[in-house]
């Protein structure tokens, strides 16, 4: 009986790849060049580049809570709507016509001009910005700028 093919094992006895080329390849993982976040900074850099993976190292600056300073804003807006509930439960006073606000009491920092307002409003808080304290006195209020403890 004539032989006509011989067992790949026995003919790439002694041979470093047994026909595979590189030795890296005909492995379980193949040529793929690892799993994961594996080589980032070489020889998958650009699919780190393209977006197709995360960058490798951290990013960014975080400050010390001692030194950051947290602040809570409102708009004008959001305050004119907040109005009729905050008289109800007792957190503003309605005087006359103009309604007394202070925006410490329901945790707020800062207010800010966004929206238009038609009440006229006494508030008192830490910080406004030039264009929302120019609104409320355009409306016939006043902001009472505070000064932080």
């Amino acid at each position: 009986m004539v032989l006509r093919h011989k067992k790949k094992i026995r003919k790439y006895r002694a041979t470093r790849t047994h026909g595979w080329g590189k030795q890296k390849r005909h492995r379980k993982s193949g040529t793929r060049g690892g799993v994961g976040n594996a080589a980032p900074t070489s020889h998958h850099w650009l699919q780190v580049v393209t977006g197709k993976r995360p960058p490798l190292g951290k990013k960014g600056f975080v400050r010390p809570p001692t030194v950051r300073k947290d602040t809570k804003q409102i708009n004008i807006s959001h305050l004119e709507s907040m109005l009729p509930t905050l008289i109800k439960e007792g957190k503003a006073e309605k005087k006359s016509n103009v309604s007394q606000i202070k925006l410490k009491d329901l945790g707020y920092t800062k207010l800010l001009a966004q929206g238009e307002i038609k009440t006229s409003l006494h508030i008192t808080v830490e910080s406004a910005s030039e264009r929302a304290i120019s609104k409320i006195e355009a409306a016939g209020g006043k902001v009472i700028i505070e000064e932080k403890e």
